[in-house]
């Protein structure tokens, strides 16, 4: 008997000496344990991820978000989104993505502010690194750093990060396994997202975030436990808890299972997994029309928790699907995914493999997919069949509808083919599947320009487009400037009306014929901007320059007028004037070079109904031909300046009267008003010029 008592007060030592090493397992938190706060299966861009910006270029392509550092200025890029937790609760961030080539990371807690963050980040040599990322300070603080050769997989397979907050304590997961413990964090914000490194590209699979629900006790050995008298262990506990190592916490369980064995404590056999269909129901689903994605959802029953659920078509892994707890049902899950179909006939099952490893493959389902047909091609630029331009290189845009995926894309310029494309990333555009952007040379004259683009149903040619190249063709400058500063009915500003007149003189003396108006009303702004567009056919360069007040309501960007009341929110698509407005008039000259100047993201006078969450300009899609400033980043505001001119356009005519190319102003610009405001105020712009070599000074 004194035998037997020992061997149960040994598995209660264990058991709590375990406890401390609740965490250890990433299967301690099962799936109904997880309240979602946000589940994201990058099916397409409802949640507004960027996709496009100076830093980035991003693709929603089959279920899946792929994003590439565009190495600007030797920086790495971010792509984040604002959500909300409350950093009282347990919760956890979990995310799957591969790295194609160089880096990529989970990042949590960051600051838009300052770009504060943590950042879990593995590269294409399996290195690990867990970093405090502090921008504000110049610092970043290794956490924990390793090469993890046979925790990581290999490129091309997806990696599965989970950060689990437990009870104040951060536990880093690798593929399920704990690598890092992190205490005494305080988050910067409530953006997560991901980075990726320069020369990089990643593919993230999905995002999940979760509120962790309290775990229940386990009774078993502790109703035995009334029957001992446990002697003081405080000592041993101290030092076995101290020490956490993954291989003690391994060791003490093989312990426990071999204690439970002698006293004949037998956990229940796990079950094997239970597969339902539940999307499509049927055996066989005929498309009527090519369809190169599809969404597949399945029911599972088991007993233990749901370890993986791959997808398969025509025999090849898919990867993993999303699995959510069905909630009132215990022991029920859905699983989800988005996968590719092949042309033609396509058979789609499901393996799902259970903690306890055991595995069930599902009943096939069988796609009978359309034979592709050729690809269409439509020309997005230039868009006249005759055109002339006075640079010798051109970027050409043009929209390719494939149903099939395209094997390969050229221009043939006056019969000798000179570009050719084979790699390619998808849309989810019905009418536009892909958009090709080659950069051609022309030669002095006409130049005769097809494009030709093939799939696996053949080959298909463009229009043709006649474009002639003229050295000789002379500048002709167009600007309209509007400077808003008296408000009726808001809050007034102080140098619009002077950074209106301090655009006017420089652009005056640079050549341009110049508008401006001064404290617009909307009527005034509307027939300004009216007259503009008429005069844009017999100019090559047009700008326009907005200084004021501006508001963004819905992911759409508003110049306020002087007499516009905004009392609500739905008023600003009344009384304000989008953007749009302008750009689009622009688009339609897309030969030209085109430039928007947006001074407009100053203090937000409307807070009564925007509650802080519409501050400053949304970015701008793209518009051909234009390049589109911004005085400070997107969401963010700009100041009106202490002086008599706002900082932005005060260091903008600065280099505006320098003799460079047009994105060396911009780039100078956003340098010296990054530097004077301490790193508080990033202009940014977005450039869709199709020329390369306008100067305002020449």
């Amino acid at each position: 008997m004194s035998r037997r008592v020992s061997l149960i007060f040994m598995i209660l030592l264990i058991v709590a000496v375990t406890g401390a090493y609740a965490q250890k397992n990433y299967s301690d938190i099962a799936a109904n344990q997880r309240e979602t706060i946000l589940s994201e299966p990058f099916d397409n861009n409802s949640n507004s991820w960027i996709t496009d910006n100076q830093w980035i270029a991003g693709k929603f392509v089959n279920g899946r978000y792929d994003i590439t550092c565009k190495n600007f200025n030797k920086n790495t890029g971010l792509t984040y989104k604002t959500v909300s937790i409350d950093q009282s609760k347990d919760f956890e961030v979990e995310t799957s993505f591969t790295v194609i080539n160089g880096s990529g990371a989970l990042v949590f807690g960051l600051s838009p502010r300052n770009f504060d963050h943590y950042r879990v980040e593995i590269d294409e040599k399996k290195n690990l690194l867990i970093v405090k990322n502090i921008p504000s300070r110049n610092k970043i603080e290794k956490i924990f750093s390793g090469k993890e050769e046979n925790l990581l997989k290999d490129i091309g397979f997806y990696n599965k990060i989970t950060v689990r907050k437990m009870q104040g304590v951060y536990y880093i997961f690798i593929n399920d396994i704990l690598v890092n413990q992190i205490e005494n964090v305080t988050l910067d914000g409530d953006q997560i997202g991901f980075s990726v490194g320069l020369n990089s590209e990643i593919t993230v699979d999905y995002l999940n975030v979760s509120y962790l629900k309290s775990k229940p006790a386990e009774p078993i050995l502790a109703e035995r436990s009334t029957i001992i008298t446990k002697p003081d262990s405080s000592k041993i506990l101290a030092q076995l808890v101290a020490k956490r190592d993954s291989l003690i916490a391994a060791k003490l369980r093989d312990s426990l299972t071999r204690l439970q064995a002698q006293i004949k404590i037998t956990p229940p056999p796990p079950s094997t997994p239970a597969i339902a269909w539940v999307s499509p129901s049927g055996t066989t689903t005929i498309l009527s029309s090519y369809n190169n994605t599809v969404r597949v959802k399945a029911k599972i029953n088991s007993s233990s928790e749901i370890n993986s659920a791959l997808f398969y078509v025509n025999g090849e892994s898919k990867g993993d699907g999303i699995i959510v707890p069905v909630q009132g049902e215990p022991g029920a899950f859905t699983v989800e995914k988005t996968i590719t179909l092949n042309a033609g006939e396509n058979n789609v099952y499901l393996v799902a493999t259970s903690v306890g490893g055991l595995s069930m493959k599902s009943d096939i389902r069988y796609f009978s997919n359309p034979l592709a047909s050729m690809p269409e091609i439509r020309w997005g630029f230039p868009t006249p069949p005759k055109s002339m331009v006075s640079t010798e290189t051109i970027t050409l845009e043009v929209c390719i509808k494939s149903a099939a995926d395209l094997m390969s894309a050229s221009v043939t310029v006056d019969g000798a083919q000179i570009r050719v494309a084979r790699v390619f990333q998808r849309q989810n555009n019905d009418t536009c599947n892909y958009v090709w952007k080659p950069q051609i040379p022309l030669r002095e004259g006409d130049n005769s320009i097809y494009v030709n683009a093939e799939n696996a149903a053949g080959s298909n040619m463009s229009d043709n487009r006649i474009i002639k190249f003229s050295r000789a063709i002379a500048e002709k400058r167009l600007a309209l400037v509007i400077g808003n500063s008296d408000y009726s009915n808001g809050t007034s500003l102080k140098n619009p009306k002077n950074d209106a007149n301090l655009i006017e003189a420089t652009l005056k003396n640079l050549g341009f014929t110049v508008v401006k108006q001064l404290n617009c009303r909307k009527d005034s702004m509307i027939n300004a901007i009216k007259d503009f567009s008429r005069k844009l056919n017999d100019y090559n360069v047009a700008l326009f320059y907005y200084a004021g007040h501006g508001v963004q309501v819905d992911n759409v960007n508003y110049l306020v007028p002087t007499d516009a009341k905004l009392d609500h929110k739905e008023d600003v698509s009344f009384d304000a004037i989008p953007v749009t407005m302008v750009t689009d008039q622009l688009k339609r000259n897309a030969a030209n070079t085109n430039i928007v100047i947006l001074d407009a993201c100053r203090n937000n006078p409307y807070k009564a109904w925007a509650r802080g969450g519409n501050e400053g300009f949304k970015a701008i899609g793209p518009v051909n031909g234009t390049i589109i400033s911004f005085a400070t980043s997107e969401g963010a505001t700009a100041s009106d300046g202490e002086g008599s001119n706002g900082l932005f356009t005060q260091e903008l005519v600065k280099q505006m009267e320098i003799a460079q190319p047009i994105m060396n102003v911009f780039i100078n610009t956003r340098k010296a008003v990054f530097t004077k405001t301490n790193g508080q105020q990033m202009p940014t712009e977005w450039n869709y010029l199709l020329t390369t070599d306008f100067s305002f000074k020449k």
